[in-house]
């Protein structure tokens, strides 16, 4: 595989333990949480460029799959208070009745199908990236797999 930013370490080179803490630092999504790829770094940062790439990507890809969440569970903390408050004042005045706001129904609906989607999708691509590590390729996240490129293997 050749890139703009220098050509990678040549895949004969990695060792056979060196493919598996690459796997482990990307499906340790929900093996190991975010400790995993941290003590991967830690341990192997002066050892192996290659553990050091891919336990820094696994690292920030966690960071980021966590603030996702938690900025989707803080939207549906406000729709849900924003929503529940709108919908007791309707009915406090007598123009609601009774009925289930249909509205925030559709909210959940949508809530529940993006969270799914970003637990499941964010799996799935953990995955991947796990596997491809394990064949012993440099296969980079979107954004953050340029940056730490760059860090860990010098720009080219």
């Amino acid at each position: 595989m050749n890139n703009s930013f220098g050509s990678p370490p040549d895949q004969s080179t990695i060792q056979g333990d060196e493919r598996l803490l690459a796997l482990f630092s990307h499906l340790s999504l929900f093996l190991g949480g975010i400790l995993l790829p941290i003590i991967f770094w830690a341990t192997n940062r002066d050892k192996s460029k290659f553990v050091c790439f891919h336990a820094l990507q696994a690292l920030w890809f966690h960071i980021a799959y966590i603030a996702l969440i938690f900025v989707l569970i803080f939207a549906l903390v406000l729709v849900a208070l924003v929503g529940g408050a709108g919908f007791s004042l309707l009915a406090g005045s007598g123009g609601g009745g009774s009925e289930f706001p249909v509205l925030l129904i559709i909210f959940m609906v949508i809530f529940y199908s993006l969270l799914f989607a970003i637990i499941f999708g964010a799996i799935g691509y953990s995955i991947y990236m796990g596997i491809k590590s394990y064949k012993g390729e440099l296969v980079m996240y979107p954004i953050i797999g340029k940056k730490v490129y760059a860090k860990v293997y010098g720009s080219a």
